[in-house]
Formats: structure tokens, C-alpha cells, sequence
């Protein structure tokens, strides 16, 4: 019988809810702080992510996943003592690659600010440089853990990493304001100041685990190893660094293109609705099934090498499954219910405000799908070793997205919404032409009415419920405890459906192990 922690959808759940509750506390800290600093100080502090996001993509290059699935390879293979060596070499590159990419952004901050249209963020580039070389170490880690299917260490550490952000940074807003350059300066900092906790917990949890395992540390890698080891981890690496950098390209080019090409007066205002609560409400979500994505590189990969084509079937329909079952109803409920929900959690901004960002996250909804989709299928693709497939299918989905960001977004009847639109039209284009891949390619294909079919039945029926009630209860479930209420019998509806429609079976579910 399989251990209880190298079940995929035990690991799957726990990176996923772990990320899940690392993005309901964020939620839950762009929050107060949108109505303490206001949507031009959301504008500010949403303007520094893209480039820190694509330094970090750099400073990182793929080195992460790619240790994982070789880490889970090798100990397929029975190669352990190469497993902790080829841990060793990745953690020395990420280490000093991570320094570099922070003395760089250091360096460039005027240059970036200006390029974005709005010089203020230049002091903020300085202040979150460092966390371009904590990040990159602490994922490493991460990988280590993961590539030996124990999801725990980075899911409990993604958690406490967002409590720490939120308790510094709203101190700091709260302490700064009414200044709104130093308040938003000051929940800059706590981008590093918590990273910089998210490495010492993840060391503890490593050192710990060298102190019960000795031989861990009984290792030594010469100038052969590395020279063994480096192209292992490059052929990897490098397409999956490419495909990160192109798809965080997708948000760089938001936030050069809406400033600069939207006709309006406050288009800094209007970057920072969409990058700010609507965005973090299309976050949730994705945190959630990103836990499918990242459980599913080692396990499919241990499947991929052991030649198994049956199982390596199973584990993807399996990730497909859990992707759409987490995505399709979260997709309709944001559409549904964008207003109530914006309204519930960012009554301090102005009605008119609400209003863009609710039309916004309506035209958005569908693109959670889509990405979700779109992150474990990369996934599989890396398992399976055709990683540059992803990488050239992403690049031209950012085309895509600039075409039409150039077509909509200067258009003043359009205005802001061009973005969603592009998002949309964006992921869409890219999952579309991977699904295609792996079926022409690799042979995979989803098994439409457990992956699909189901999970669709059962959102059109938590949809229905929640337009009937909307349209002959409004008063019921109007304000605070009505919308909770809502969601929450839309949740157990949904729910109630995947259990009478048995959606999962016995052998995908993680039962528990009985002991002899």
C-alpha cells in the first residue's frame, strides 16, 4: 500500500490549500491595505511586482522545478547519493544567481520606475532587491522537500511567509500615513522583511531534517560532479526559466502598457483597481489549484520513468481532474458574484471604483480556467520532458496579449477592461494549443466526462442556484451575512454534487494507511 504522503492529490491538497490560505491572508492584507492607502497607493505598490516578479523569474531560471523532478527521478532510479548532490550544486547557483539578480535590480531602479511612467517607485525597487536572493534559496529548499513527495515544509512556510507580510506591512501603512509614498514604501519592506523569515524557517526545517538523517551530510561534490550534474540540470532549467519569464511578460507588459497607453487622467488609479483587488480575488484561486501543478511535476515524472503508461494516463487525468474541479466553480462564482464580493471586502472605495473593478473581475472570471489548466498541463509537459513545447506556446500567448492590449486599451469606450479582456483571450489562446500538444505529442488526453463533464455539471448547478437567487432573494442575501451565506450554500451545493456524481474515485482519494 502507497504511503499516506506519496498519494498525489494528499500532496496536491496540502500545497494547495497551504497556498490557498497564503492567499486568503493576502487577500485579507490587500484589503485593509487598499482602504488605508487608496487606489493610487495600490497603483504604486502593484507597479513594483512585475519587474521584482520577472528579476525573480531570472534569479531563480528554473533551477527549482528542475531540482525537484530530478531529485524525484533519481530516487526512481535508485540514485540517492546523486540526488543529494545534484540538491548541493543547485542550491550554490541559485545562491549566488539570486545575489546578482539583486545588486542588478539595485541598479536599474531609476531606469525600471521610468520605463512604468511613474518615477516614485524607484526607492521601492531598492528596498525589495534583497528578497531576489532570500526567494531563490528558500525555494531550493522547497524543491528538495518536494522532490521527495513531502509537500508539508513548503505549504506550512508559504503560510507563515503572508502572516509576516501582513503584520509588517500594515504596521508600517498604518505608521506611515498619511504619506502615502512611505506608507506604500513601508509595505514594500515587508515583502523582504518576510521572505527573509521564510528562509530561516525553511533552513530550520532542513537542518532538522539533516540532523535525522546523517548520511545527508556525508557527501562530498567535486569539480566532476558538477560537471556531471550542471547539464542534468540546465536542460531543464533553462526552458522552464524561459517559459517563467514569458509568462510573467504577460504581467510586465500590463504594467508598461495600461499606464501609458489608457487615455484617461487616473490611469495609475485604474492599474491599481486591476492589479489590486481584482487581480487578488483571481489569485485565490489559482493559489489553490497551483498545488495540482506543483504535486503533479514529481509524482508524473517518478510515473514517466517507470514506464508505465497506464498510470502516467491515470496521474494526468487525475491532475486534470482536480484542476478543473477547483477552477470551473470558482471561475462562475467570481463572475456572479463580483460585485457583492468586491463590495463585501472593499466597501471603503469609492461606489464608481467598485463598480470598474466589479465589471473587471466579471470579464476576467473565465481566464482562472484557463490558467489553471494551463499551469498543470506546463507541468506534465516538464514531467514528461518536452518543457520548450510550453515555453514557444506561452510566447505567443503574450503576443496575443499585447495585440490586443494595443487594439483595446487605448480606445476610452473600452478603457481598463481592455486588460481583462486580453488576460482572457491571453490563457485561452495558450491552452487551447497545449491541450492539443500533449494529445498530438505525447499521447495524453483527457478523459472528458470524469475531468470535464462532472465538474461542469455540478458549477451549472451551483450557477443556477446562485441566479435564482440572486434574482428572486436579493434582499435575503444582500450585505455582509447574506453574501457569506450565499457563498457558502453555493459551496456545499457544488460539494453535494461531486459526492453524488462520485467525480473522484476510491483509488484517487488519500486514505489513510493502516498499520499491521
Amino acid at each position: 500500500m502507497k504511503k499516506h504522503g506519496e498519494n498525489f492529490i494528499s500532496g496536491a491538497l496540502i500545497l494547495s490549500l497551504g497556498g490557498l490560505f497564503a492567499k486568503v491572508l493576502g487577500a485579507l492584507y490587500r484589503i485593509p491595505l487598499t482602504n488605508i492607502i487608496g487606489s493610487y497607493g495600490m497603483g504604486l505598490y502593484q507597479l513594483v511586482f512585475p519587474p521584482y516578479i520577472l528579476f525573480l523569474t531570472v534569479a531563480q531560471a528554473g533551477v527549482p522545478i528542475a531540482l525537484s523532478k530530478l531529485i524525484a527521478e533519481n530516487n526512481q532510479l535508485g540514485n540517492a547519493e546523486r540526488s543529494r548532490k545534484i540538491f548541493r550544486c543547485a542550491f550554490a547557483f541559485l545562491a549566488a544567481l539570486g545575489a546578482l539578480c539583486a545588486v542588478l535590480m539595485a541598479c536599474l531602479s531609476q531606469v525600471i520606475a521610468t520605463a512604468q511612467g511613474n518615477r516614485e517607485t524607484a526607492e521601492a525597487f531598492l528596498i525589495v532587491a534583497p528578497a531576489l536572493l532570500f526567494v531563490p534559496v528558500t525555494n531550493a529548499l522547497k524543491a528538495y522537500f518536494q522532490g521527495h513527495m513531502n509537500m508539508a515544509p513548503s505549504g506550512a512556510t508559504t503560510v507563515i511567509e503572508q502572516l509576516v507580510k501582513l503584520a509588517v506591512g500594515l504596521a508600517c501603512a498604518i505608521k506611515f500615513m498619511p504619506d502615502v509614498h512611505k506608507a506604500v514604501m513601508g509595505a514594500v519592506f515587508a515583502i523582504t522583511v518576510s521572505e527573509f523569515g521564510s528562509l530561516v524557517i525553511m533552513s530550520a526545517v532542513y537542518f532538522a531534517h539533516r540532523r535525522r538523517n546523517k548520511y545527508v551530510g556525508k557527501i562530498s561534490v567535486g569539480w566532476a560532479d558538477v560537471k556531471s550534474i550542471a547539464p542534468s540540470i540546465m536542460s531543464l532549467a533553462v526552458p522552464v526559466a524561459l517559459g517563467g519569464f514569458a509568462m510573467q511578460m504577460s504581467q510586465v507588459i500590463d504594467s508598461v502598457m495600461v499606464v501609458n497607453l489608457l487615455t484617461v487622467p487616473n490611469a495609475t488609479e485604474m492599474y491599481g483597481l486591476w492589479t489590486g483587488p481584482v487581480n487578488s480575488m483571481l489569485g485565490l484561486p489559482i493559489a489553490l489549484s497551483s498545488g495540482v501543478a506543483v504535486s503533479a511535476l514529481p509524482g508524473i515524472t517518478k510515473t514517466f520513468y517507470s514506464g508505465d503508461k497506464d498510470a502516467l494516463k491515470a496521474g494526468f487525468n487525475t491532475a486534470m481532474k482536480l484542476t478543473l474541479v477547483i477552477a470551473l466553480p470558482c471561475a462562475l462564482g467570481m463572475i456572479l458574484l463580483s460585485r457583492p464580493i468586491l463590495s463585501l471586502l472593499y466597501g471603503s472605495l469609492p461606489e464608481n471604483e467598485i463598480h470598474v473593478a466589479s465589471v473587471l473581475l466579471s470579464l476576467s472570471g473565465l481566464s482562472i480556467v484557463f490558467l489553471a489548466i494551463l499551469q498543470t498541463c506546463v507541468s506534465v509537459c516538464q514531467a514528461v520532458g518536452k518543457p520548450y513545447a510550453t515555453v514557444i506556446i506561452v510566447s505567443l500567448s503574450i503576443v496575443v496579449k499585447a495585440a490586443v492590449n494595443l487594439a483595446l486599451l487605448p480606445n476610452s469606450e473600452i478603457n481598463i477592461y481592455g486588460a481583462a479582456i486580453s488576460e482572457t483571450l491571453c490563457y485561452l489562446f495558450a491552452t487551447v494549443c497545449v491541450i492539443i500538444y500533449l494529445r498530438v505529442k505525447v499521447g495524453l488526453k483527457t478523459d472528458a466526462v470524469p475531468c470535464l463533464i462532472k465538474p461542469l455539471a455540478c458549477s451549472m448547478l451551483m450557477t443556477l442556484f446562485i441566479t435564482v437567487a440572486l434574482a428572486f432573494f436579493n434582499g435575503f442575501f444582500a450585505g455582509t451575512v447574506g453574501t457569506l451565506v450565499l457563498i457558502a450554500l453555493s459551496a456545499l451545493i457544488y460539494l453535494s454534487g461531486l459526492v453524488a456524481l462520485k467525480t473522484f474515485d476510491r483509488s484517487e482519494l488519500p486514505l489513510p494507511v493502516r498499520q499491521k
